[in-house]
């Protein structure tokens, strides 16, 4: 008999069902804070089902596009009737999943197998991306980010990766008072009734910070290293150009790009926005610190 959890992430509820034994405690660990008793299928963003069969989600068609990055490559196919299948492909060359998802993003089937390692990678990416697309129309954003909170305000740092977001949390844990670690990797904006919110995910890289929690963004700054440290608060064009790089986004589905222009251009009229040019160093997340609290 199949099991199946709801979760709430971000305010959104999504169902998860799989065989049983198909997925152990270990590979949902970081789902487990999102738990929700919600069962009506009305409130829910999307319901993905696991299934033990890879053939029956195998594309015939020619592939739309082919991402790769330090994960691996990610394959997606487009049908004619709306829907999209997109296989997951290790590092090592091991497809370690299959994904069909429905033209309205709210439905979804998918196939995974391999190492625990890879089927929490493959499970993990399943409901990112299905996330993403499903919430795209409701002023959200899944954003790559290193997210803190303090002094009940959220503070989000963003960057090319390498720059240093881990780097920079970590700077302010371990030098200004007060401070908590939200999410590491990929935390949750969502405007509403008109206030900008940060939420933790399940969805934080290497780091184990699994908060079901929402607060109010109090600024958002990309971070650049450079051989000083220095702050400019930013506006209009240059700070939707500071964070559309880090929102996700299928760039080509002209209604999900629409939509998420929309929200940022929301966001970036009520959230103060920042380049950050730093070292990685103490003095960096102490000026941070001062510019965005002195300007609250």
């Amino acid at each position: 008999m199949p099991l199946q959890y709801t979760f709430q992430v971000g305010g959104h509820i999504f169902a998860l069902d799989y065989p049983n034994g198909m997925l152990s405690e270990k590979e949902l660990l970081p789902y487990a804070p999102f738990r929700t008793d919600s069962c009506f299928v009305n409130d829910r963003l999307f319901s993905l089902s696991i299934i033990d069969d890879p053939d029956a989600l195998a594309a015939n068609d020619p592939a739309s596009a082919n991402l790769e990055d330090e994960n691996g490559k990610t394959t997606i196919f487009t049908h004619e009737d709306g829907s999209m299948t997109i296989y997951l492909t290790t590092v090592t060359g091991s497809q370690c999943c299959r994904i069909r998802i429905s033209e309205d993003y709210k439905s979804a089937k998918a196939w995974i197998g391999g190492t625990s390692g890879e089927r929490r990678y493959a499970i993990d990416t399943a409901l990112m991306l299905l996330y993403t697309f499903a919430s795209s129309k409701h002023d959200t954003l899944l954003v790559h980010a290193s997210a803190i909170e303090l002094n009940d305000k959220g503070y989000l740092f963003l960057g090319k990766s390498g720059t240093g977001k881990s780097t920079h949390s970590r700077l302010w844990l371990e030098n200004i008072k007060g401070p908590k670690l939200l999410n590491d990797d990929n935390p949750i904006i969502r405007i509403s009734h008109g206030i900008v919110y940060v939420y933790g995910s399940p969805w934080s890289g290497k780091t184990s910070c699994y908060r079901n929690k929402k607060i109010p963004i109090g600024g958002i700054v990309r971070l650049q290293q450079a051989p000083l440290n220095k702050i400019t608060r930013i506006t209009g064009i240059k700070a939707y150009a500071a964070l559309l790089p880090s929102c996700s986004c299928m760039k080509w589905d002209h209604e999900m790009a629409h939509a998420i222009h929309s929200t940022i251009s929301k966001v970036i009229e009520r959230v103060p926005i920042y380049i950050l040019e730093c070292l990685p160093d103490n003095e960096a997340a102490i000026l941070c610190h001062e510019k965005l609290e002195g300007n609250e």
